[in-house]
């Protein structure tokens, strides 16, 4: 299976998941965030220029399932996703609180934003203190499904290959095997 079908697939998959079972389970009127977990997960494991792509796709999928305008969360997932392969890169290997603290910011900072963004088109705005709440109940729930979710967008995204090749002693393999 190429790289892209690969992403495909994860893409698809996470869409009918986001559309199907975590609209469905809530808390407090939130739902898990996943096809914005995957495009930060695709970021820290793909790097800045794949995490990017496959986030944009994956802020179409969102739009394309949900009731909001094209192309809004795709204009908040590729930066994120960007930005996440960026300082996957400066993380130290074995930090896994920071990293979940990480992702955790991350969806808060992508919920606050694409709730601004939409606030731009003129979909319902959030109060302050609502979007707060908003915001960290899911990262909240998103971070309890990141872990099972991080492997197969690893897979999918690297398809075994290094994320970049690095021709001095193999560092690049060393941090791909090592997540």
């Amino acid at each position: 299976m190429t790289g892209q079908f690969r992403v495909l697939a994860l893409l698809l998959t996470a869409a009918a998941l986001q559309a199907t079972v975590f609209d469905e389970i809530r808390i407090d009127g939130v739902s898990v965030e996943y096809l914005l977990l995957v495009s930060v997960l695709a970021g820290f494991h793909g790097g800045p220029e794949r995490g990017a792509t496959v986030a944009f796709l994956a802020g179409l999928l969102h739009d394309s399932v949900s009731s909001t305008p094209l192309g809004v969360h795709a204009l908040v997932y590729a930066p994120l996703a960007a930005v996440a392969g960026h300082l996957s890169v400066r993380l130290v290997d074995g930090a896994r609180a920071l990293a979940l603290a990480g992702l955790a910011g991350s969806v808060m900072v992508g919920v606050a934003i694409a709730a601004g963004v939409g606030a731009l088109f003129g979909l319902h705005p959030v109060s302050g203190v609502d979007l707060v709440s908003t915001a960290t109940i899911a990262a909240l729930a998103t971070v309890t499904v990141a872990g099972p979710t991080s492997r197969v967008v690893r897979w999918a995204v690297t398809g075994g290959l290094p994320v970049d090749i690095d021709l001095t002693e193999g560092a690049s393999a060393e941090r791909t095997s090592s997540r």
